[in-house]
């Protein structure tokens, strides 16, 4: 017997009517499986749903196949998606007014650690991975701390709005910035090179900006980045001695496998390291460059000479003091005349801030009125002394063995100008060596000044975009300086005088290792505007009181609060 016909007699056999039995013994699709309240079940029959499954699913198999072939070369553009689908996620977080700050406040001073301290060419070179470094290993958590911080508290993003707000124009150029950044990569040559060149400037420079925002809002974390950067100073130069004892970085030869970079440019950064017309070594300390070493000890120049001056013992006064020649002979060892440059800046300038301060706070003191009066003939007697003194000469204009840097130089801006007029948008981030394709003695590739390098990626607007937010802030911090009689005005004597120095030391080199620095002192100086102006009643917005910093540490450290 066939199967329908025996369904039929079972079904008169248990008194049920044939075409009611038939379609109540049809299951129901609905009821197939249990399901959650307020969701249902997706049938077959849902065309739009089967489409966008199987759509999805074609393109996480064409996805994966591109990271298997591709993946080691295009490692940063593939994971875009992935990058974009996490800050969704962050952004999404719910408000529950807990953002994680202190972990923020120490990753910052940690970052400094990594990127002043340890050589960034060490770290771990796994397979079809970046470098694993010790900036990126606390630089990426800060970052990821920052934007939780800012998606879960509402008085977190209100406290940072009305610090931000104080110099509208800073921030609002660097968003500028960084929007332009992006736009250049439509025109930029290697699309590849140029999106990593965007995102580790994003992680460097935009968000330590942003972060040390907060950080140095709070009382009492600008005279911890003081101390830091004078320590560290010490710190590198000591190693800069030792090198120059052994004429080598310390640690060649004595890096274990496991940090171990198998790269040309890592091993020349190793190799003995001299001037090619004199044959004398240079030191660069746990910097990549010479320069570099004597670009920092520049920077860190005006911190000394200020904590020099701001101690109130005089054993500490003649401690802090016994530093400066220190950092000096260390850039005499670099054969650098950024380094000479930056430190002889650092004191004309401090010289006539204090002087000024001197004569406004205390009138009938001669000491600051002398200052002023004698200011003129002394630049003048210095800026003189460098063309007449033989040893000073060769220290900033340098000499013969020097002449090749300065020729190249010169050629260098001969050939940069035509293309940055005939290309004014720019040609893309990262792409400034390459699109200048001047080439040294030995056939490398390099250009010296990060006026060139700005101008030729960014453009002539990011060019004013770029160094304009520094002269901006630089003019903010001495208006301060000059107005306010209070002891965080005169803190941003040594942060105003560091950005001049960086201003003219880019002039002549393009490097980048000591940029993010940078990037937290503009913040720290517009934080130190705000705790100014703060201190004037009714000139902020009603907050939260700020906890201030204790003068003794108590024994048991409360819970810190939002601020």
């Amino acid at each position: 017997m066939k199967f329908p016909a025996l369904l039929r007699r079972r079904s008169r056999e248990n008194g049920e009517g044939g075409a009611a039995s038939t379609a109540r013994s049809r299951p129901d699709p609905a009821a197939a499986s249990p399901i959650l309240g307020r969701y249902r079940n997706i049938h077959k029959t849902d065309v739009r749903h089967a489409r966008m499954l199987y759509t999805l699913g074609i393109l996480c198999f064409i996805y994966g196949g591109l990271f298997t072939l591709v993946g080691t070369v295009l490692l940063l553009p593939l994971l875009i998606p992935v990058i974009i689908l996490a800050a969704l996620v962050i952004w999404l977080l719910p408000d529950t007014g807990r953002p994680p700050l202190r972990p923020v406040e120490f990753l910052l001073f940690a970052f400094l650690i990594a990127l002043l301290c340890w050589p960034d060419y060490l770290g771990l070179d796994l397979p079809g991975l970046p470098w694993i470094t010790a900036v990126r290993l606390v630089g990426i958590p800060l970052a990821l701390l920052m934007l939780i911080s800012l998606s879960v508290s509402s008085q977190f993003r209100a406290r940072m709005l009305e610090v931000m707000n104080i110099s509208p124009l800073i921030w609002r150029a660097m968003v500028a910035f960084v929007v332009l950044s992006l736009v250049s990569l439509v025109f930029s040559r290697n699309p590849a090179n140029s999106i990593s060149k965007f995102f580790v400037a994003q992680l460097y420079w935009t968000s330590m900006f942003f972060v040390s925002l907060y950080v140095f809002s709070l009382p009492g974390r600008l005279d911890k980045l003081q101390k830091f950067v004078i320590l560290i100073a010490i710190f590198v130069s000591f190693i800069g001695l030792w090198e120059w004892k052994l004429q080598a970085v310390p640690w060649a030869g004595h890096i274990p496998d496991i940090l171990k970079i198998e790269d040309p440019v890592v091993q020349k950064i190793l190799s003995f390291r001299a001037r090619a017309a004199s044959g004398i070594y240079r030191i660069q300390s746990k910097f990549t460059t010479p320069l570099g070493f004597a670009e920092y000890l520049a920077f860190a120049t005006p911190f000394v000479i200020h904590a020099c001056v701001a101690a109130r013992q005089l054993w500490a006064k003649v401690a802090v003091a016994a530093i400066i020649p220190l950092i000096f002979y260390n850039i005499i060892l670099t054969d650098s005349r950024l380094g000479v440059v930056g430190f002889g800046i650092s004191f004309l300038l401090y010289l006539l801030a204090w002087g000024f301060l001197r004569w406004r706070r205390q009138k009938a003191s001669m000491l600051g009125t002398l200052i002023l009066v004698a200011y003129p003939f002394v630049a003048v007697s210095f800026f003189a002394a460098t063309f007449f003194v033989h040893r000073l000469k060769l220290m900033v204009w340098g000499g013969g063995a020097q002449s090749f840097s300065t020729a190249s130089r010169q050629e260098q801006v001969s050939m940069a100008l035509p293309q940055i007029f005939s290309h004014p948008w720019g040609f893309g981030i990262g792409q400034g060596a390459q699109t200048l394709d001047f080439r040294n003695l030995a056939g490398e590739l390099t250009i010296d000044s990060y006026y060139l390098v700005v101008a030729l990626e960014y453009g002539v607007v990011g060019f004013l975009l770029y160094y304009g937010m520094f002269l901006y802030a630089i003019y903010l911090a001495g208006r301060t300086i000059f107005r306010v009689n209070s002891a965080e005005a005169f803190n941003l004597v040594p942060l105003a005088i560091t950005l001049v120095n960086f201003i003219v030391i880019k002039s002549i080199f393009a490097q980048q290792e000591n940029h993010p620095l940078i990037f937290i002192i503009l913040g720290a100086i517009i934080a130190t505007m705000w705790r100014i102006e703060k201190q004037t009643p009714g000139s902020v917005l009603p907050l939260p009181p700020v906890p201030e910093v204790a003068a003794k540490p108590a024994p048991l450290r409360p819970k810190m609060a939002l601020y």
